[in-house]
């Protein structure tokens, strides 16, 4: 018995010891699978998230681990998606691909990854998906397409798609919707199909979108809507179509939209706001009308804004006469948010003014008496004093105008009126916006003469010089122009008193008679020597040129002895006086005959 004991004992050690050898060994041949990988190179791994980004990646990484929840492959060079490329990523949640090369993606590339709930392919150049690409992600939440360049969708594009929530196909060049394209995603509550090229939709474009909350439509190609093309949307709360070619919104069927609270239409080119669309729409509470061609808006379509609580009517043609009278009175009673920066666009005595402000400045919506009209017998019988006329309304401006001519009577009888001088008004706006950019050109001026000074020092002073230069060389002509003008020119003759000879031949002085022909006659008051004139001394000259360019032509008669020692080259030489800064003068002696 004891030697059964010890053996039973012996046995059953062994048994434990053998089981945790058989463990390793069995995760040692187990595969891969398995074993938690390290993180790929290039990659940054947190827990069951791999980060694979700004990598340049051509391909998936292989060494993923097959725990991996979230893979982020986003600012990659992926150029394509293959069949079965994520199958061994079973555990994959959401999967991040924007923002890489795509453009053919396989139709079983998301095979094996059933439990995804969101899928990103933004900023990509995908023009092609497949009818199957998604059926087998039937557990997606949020799809993103948007920046790619998609010109068609597949009637099943999105069939299964049952728990998707959120779809982008922003920005792509989708022309046309299927019909019934979203006839499975019952569960859609936000659609996105802005910036597309869509002309038209389907009367069953929206089936199955029970639950859509938020729809865009905004920069498309739409000419005209009709609320019939949305049937059955009883959950939607905002409608954008901004920025399409609108120029009329219909209603085919008769119903009510109780649900929608906001509704886009600024940047079309609606003429006219209908009042049975916004009777359709009881519970509408944001409008924006911003950048259409509305001129008015009629007494019936704003009585049935009964909800609004936000409008915008800014940018548009609105035409400041007693048609707009509905709706200003309607605004001064909304006691919600309003865009007040509403202009008049006509008629021309009030343009760039503001709505408001010109109704009250014309008194356009009270109701004003016309003037009382006075026969000739009123005016001879009972002449009275010149009454104020009231303000005149622009409807009735002309005709105010026109009975100018016939206004109070004077106490004469003749009667005359003075019509009030129109003054065009110019907002302030338009004032400020005048002097930015005068003072902004001038700035520019400026900084362009500053930097040329500090960048080329040369140039400009090279640019000085020139200017300099060409003033000189027009003053140059201007004396040159006046010295050869035959007007200009004088002629001097001295003629030294016959009676006082001795006083000339022994003092060499005597009365100086200084004549310039056709012009004025000089006489020097003072003594001045013959021989001082005769050569032409500045003083002289400076007095009697009369502040004129001359050209003096001095004879004498009957030269003192002493003179005709000089040589016959000294008495019959031309002196020229030197240049002044204003003038210059240039004397010409004849040769004395003989006594």
């Amino acid at each position: 018995m004891p030697l059964l004991s010890v053996s039973a004992g012996s046995l059953v050690r062994s048994q434990w010891l053998v089981v945790p050898l058989l463990l390793h060994a069995w995760i040692l041949a187990s595969p891969s699978s398995l074993r938690e990988r390290p993180c790929p190179r290039s990659c940054r791994c947190d827990g069951k998230i791999v980060y694979c980004e700004s990598s340049a990646f051509r391909d998936v990484p292989q060494n993923l681990s097959t725990g991996c929840q979230g893979l982020s492959l986003r600012y990659n060079s992926l150029a394509s998606l293959r069949a079965g490329q994520f199958a061994s990523l079973g555990q994959l949640v959401w999967l991040y691909l924007d923002h890489n090369y795509i453009s053919t993606v396989d139709g079983r590339a998301f095979q094996g990854v059933r439990r995804l709930k969101e899928l990103i392919l933004s900023s990509n150049k995908i023009s092609h998906l497949l009818n199957d690409t998604f059926h087998a992600v039937p557990n997606l939440r949020n799809l993103d397409l948007s920046y790619n360049k998609l010109q068609a969708l597949q009637p099943g594009q999105f069939q299964g798609l049952r728990k998707l929530l959120s779809l982008h196909i922003r920005s792509n060049s989708l022309k046309s919707i299927p019909m019934r394209l979203f006839q499975d995603c019952r569960n859609l509550e936000f659609l996105d199909l802005g910036y597309n090229r869509l002309r038209s939709l389907t009367r069953n474009a929206f089936a199955g979108l029970l639950k859509l909350t938020e729809l865009h439509l905004e920069h498309n190609q739409f000419s005209k809507i009709n609320f019939s093309h949305f049937p059955r949307l009883n959950n939607l709360r905002a409608l954008y179509l901004q920025w399409n070619r609108i120029r009329s919104i219909s209603q085919g069927l008769t119903w009510t939209w109780t649900s929608l609270q906001k509704l886009d239409l600024s940047g079309n080119d609606l003429q006219v706001v209908d009042a049975h669309i916004y009777q359709c729409l009881p519970n509408l509470q944001t409008l924006n009308l911003d950048s259409n061609k509305l001129s008015n808006v009629s007494q019936e379509a704003v009585g049935a804004w009964i909800s609004l609580t936000t409008i915008s009517l800014a940018g548009n043609v609105w035409e400041c006469s007693p048609s707009i009278c509905p709706l200003v009175a309607w605004l001064r009673n909304f006691k919600g948010n309003k865009e007040t920066t509403m202009i008049c666009a006509g008629p021309k005595e009030v343009q760039g003014e503001k709505v408001m402000d010109a109704v009250e400045a014309y008194s356009l919506c009270r109701a004003t008496p016309a003037p009382p009209v006075q026969t000739p017998s009123t005016l001879s019988s009972s002449p009275s004093k010149p009454k104020r006329l009231p303000i005149p309304t622009l409807s009735k401006a002309t005709e105010d105008l026109s009975r100018g001519s016939q206004a109070s009577p004077s106490p004469t009888g003749d009667s005359s009126a003075t019509p009030e001088q129109e003054f065009e008004h110019v907002s302030f706006h338009k004032i400020i916006a005048g002097s930015v950019a005068l003072f902004l050109s001038v700035a520019m001026i400026l900084l362009v003469i500053y930097v040329s000074w500090k960048r080329y020092p040369g140039s400009v002073k090279q640019l000085q010089e020139n200017s300099l230069g060409r003033k000189r060389r027009k003053k140059a002509r201007e004396t040159e122009r006046t010295l050869s003008s035959p007007l200009q020119e004088y002629y001097v003759d001295y003629k030294p008193t016959n009676s006082e000879p001795m006083d000339v031949l022994v003092n060499g002085s005597s009365p100086v008679t200084y004549t310039i022909s056709g012009s004025r006659e000089c006489e020097v008051p003072h003594q001045v020597s013959a021989l001082t004139f005769y050569r032409y001394e500045q003083p002289v000259m400076d007095y009697c040129q009369a502040h004129q360019p001359l050209h003096l032509n001095m004879g004498f008669e009957g030269p003192p002895q002493a003179l005709e020692d000089r040589g016959l080259r000294e008495r019959s030489m031309v002196q020229t006086l030197p240049p002044n800064p204003a003038s210059a003068a240039t004397l010409t002696r004849p040769r004395a005959s003989p006594q």
